[in-house]
């Protein structure tokens, strides 16, 4: 019987435990049943307060150093990289706040009369809102790490399997390039490495 271990890539600085964590647990505990062994990036990292940071006082596992190293010893003796990249929530709650913004010309023209076409003001407004439908995609926060572990992937030739909602990660050329198979879900993912690799653990 031949040993498969799928190393679980994802963003891990700025998340909570149960963000960085639960989907982790879910898909060792579903792929565990048909002996495909799943490695968390986060087995020997603790987190310190909320969420997690990218150094904290431990010479062990807490150095910037100790954290590359590791994930890089991870990388190499894995089978296959699964890449779980969800849209950060910030991009949710920037286009909910972008539809509201939406509607404010057309109050601002019911309550003092300035016309929706031709006031500067109310151009101004539309102006702020297409910057922050670009900024909502752009600029929150995406696991930096992920696309170092994906380009050690691509150069020691392991497998990889990406699942992401992101539209800023589906068509960034590091993950588009660089992935073997792009999927919507875990359930999506499961199929896969189950369907890989089941053969290899009989």
């Amino acid at each position: 019987m031949s040993k498969v271990n799928i190393y679980l890539a994802g963003p891990i600085f700025g998340t909570t435990g149960p963000e960085a964590n639960d989907w982790r647990n879910d898909m060792t505990n579903r792929l565990r049943p048909y002996g495909i062994n799943c490695i968390s990036p986060l087995r020997c990292e603790p987190i310190v307060g909320e969420r997690y940071d990218t150094q904290y006082d431990d010479p062990c596992f807490g150095t910037g150093k100790a954290i590359v190293s590791k994930n890089f010893l991870d990388v190499q003796a894995c089978s296959m990289a699964l890449v779980y990249m969800p849209k950060p929530p910030a991009v949710d709650e920037l286009a909910a706040i972008i539809e509201r913004l939406k509607g404010l010309p057309k109050v601002l023209a019911d309550i003092v009369g300035l016309s929706v076409d031709g006031d500067d003001d109310v151009k101004s407004i539309l102006d702020d809102v297409k910057t922050l439908e670009r900024l909502a995609v752009l600029s929150p926060q995406r696991s930096v790490g992920t696309i170092g572990e994906l380009s050690w992937c691509k150069a020691l030739s392991k497998p990889v399997a990406v699942v992401s909602d992101d539209p800023l990660v589906k068509r960034h050329p590091f993950f588009e390039e660089q992935a073997g198979w792009w999927l919507d879900n875990l359930d999506e993912a499961e199929r896969l490495i189950v369907g890989l690799w089941k053969d290899y653990v009989r």
